[in-house]
C-alpha cells in the first residue's frame, strides 16, 4: 500500500471522532502520523504571475535558506515520526539543490515512507533528477501554468524557459525508464487565460509517463501581478475541456483530480461541514521555513518530537479532541476545504 492509499483510507474513516481517535492511538504508540512540509530555501528562479514571487517586495521579504546543520537537527528531531516529507511548498527547492538532496537522503535514512518534491523543474538536469530518485525521492510534482509556449512564458513570468521545460519532460521520460515506480504529478493552475488549452494536454504529454494530473482553480495566494480571479471560464470549461481530458487520461492510466462545479463556484468560501475536521491539521501538519526555524514551536536543536509532545501535552489534547463538541471546534481556526473537493478519474 502506497502513502496515497494509506491517507485515502484514513480519510474514509467514519467520522471526525474516529479519525481523531486513530491519531491518538498512533500518537501514544509512537507511530508515524505527521506530514512535514519544508522549504529549505526561500527563493525562486521564476516570477509566475499568479504567485507572490512576481511581486518585488515579496521577493525581498522571502529570502534565506536552511543550513545543512539545521536540516540535520530537523531530521533527528521529527523525521522518525514523519509519514510524508514534502519538499518545496511556497518556493523553489532547486534553488538550493544541495539542501534538497540532503533532505531526501536524511528522509530515507530515518525511514520516511514517502518523499515528494514540488518544482517548476527547469533547473533539474537529467543527472540531478536521477540522483534525487536514487537517493530516495518518491515523487516529483511539476508546477505548470500553460500548455502552449506563449501561455507558459506569459503566465510563468519573464524568466520562464519553455525549451528548458521540454528538456525536463525528456529527462523524466529517461528516469522513469530506469525507475518505473517513481511517481510524476503535474499541478496545473487553471485560470481564464489557460484552461481552454488543456484540450492540447495530450499532445504535449503524448509520450511522457506521468501518473497524476491535478487541476486547481486559481486562488489569490498573495500580492501577485495576475489579477483575473474570475472563474467563469474555468467553470464553463468543466464539461467541454476538463471532463473529456480526464476521460482520455483515464484510458492512459493517468489519475486526474479536478473540482466539481459547486467547488469551482464556491472555491474561496467552502469550509468543511464538520468543524472537528479543523482540528486534524493542527496535529498532523508541520511547516518549516528558514524564517520559522529559529522560533518554531518545536525546538529542533534541543528536543525530539516526543519531548516536544510531552512539553505541550499533545497526547492529552488529542484525547480531549475526540470528545470535543461542535461548538468548541467552531472556535478553532477554519481551514478551507478546497484541497479536498476533487473528483478523481
Amino acid at each position: 500500500m502506497n502513502i496515497y492509499q494509506l491517507l485515502h483510507r484514513f480519510s474514509q474513516l467514519g467520522g471526525s471522532r474516529i479519525k481523531l481517535a486513530a491519531l491518538w492511538l498512533m500518537h501514544i504508540t509512537r507511530r508515524r502520523y505527521v506530514g512535514v512540509f519544508i522549504d529549505s530555501v526561500l527563493a525562486c528562479n521564476y516570477r509566475c504571475r499568479m504567485c507572490y514571487f512576481s511581486n518585488e517586495e515579496e521577493r525581498k521579504r522571502r529570502r534565506g535558506k536552511l543550513t545543512s546543520e539545521q536540516i540535520h537537527h530537523i531530521a533527528r528531531s521529527i523525521f522518525h515520526r514523519t509519514i510524508k516529507l514534502q519538499i518545496g511548498c511556497g518556493a523553489e527547492p532547486t534553488m538550493d539543490p544541495e539542501g534538497a538532496l540532503l533532505l531526501v537522503r536524511q528522509g530515507k535514512q530515518y525511514g520516511i515512507p514517502y518523499i515528494a518534491l514540488t518544482s517548476n523543474g527547469v533547473r533539474l538536469t537529467y543527472e540531478q533528477l536521477r540522483t534525487l530518485v536514487e537517493a530516495g525521492l518518491d515523487e516529483l510534482t511539476i508546477s505548470l501554468h500553460g500548455i502552449h509556449r506563449e501561455t507558459y512564458e506569459n503566465l510563468m513570468g519573464p524568466t520562464a524557459n519553455y525549451d528548458a521545460f521540454l528538456e525536463l519532460l525528456q529527462s523524466i521520460k529517461r528516469v522513469k525508464a530506469h525507475f518505473p515506480a517513481f511517481n510524476v504529478r503535474v499541478n496545473y493552475t487553471m485560470n481564464a487565460d489557460n484552461v481552454e488549452e488543456l484540450a492540447d494536454f495530450d499532445k504535449l504529454f503524448a509520450d511522457i509517463p506521468i501518473n497524476q494530473l491535478q487541476l486547481r482553480p486559481i486562488r489569490k495566494i498573495g500580492d501577485s501581478s495576475y489579477t483575473n480571479f474570475d472563474l467563469t471560464i474555468v467553470s464553463a470549461s468543466l464539461e467541454t475541456v476538463i471532463r473529456p481530458l480526464a476521460e482520455r487520461c483515464r484510458k492512459r492510466g493517468i489519475i486526474v483530480l479536478f473540482p466539481e462545479q459547486i467547488n469551482i463556484e464556491r472555491f474561496e468560501e467552502t469550509v468543511h461541514p464538520d468543524p472537528r475536521e479543523n482540528l486534524i491539521p493542527l496535529f498532523t501538519y508541520i511547516n518549516i521555513t528558514p524564517h520559522s526555524y529559529p522560533h518554531h514551536e518545536i525546538a529542533f536543536e534541543k528536543e525530539n518530537y516526543e519531548e516536544y509532545s510531552r512539553r505541550n501535552d499533545i497526547g492529552k489534547h488529542l484525547f480531549k479532541s475526540i470528545f470535543s463538541s461542535r461548538a468548541q471546534c467552531e472556535q478553532t481556526e477554519t481551514y478551507l476545504s478546497n484541497s479536498l473537493n476533487y473528483d478523481i478519474r
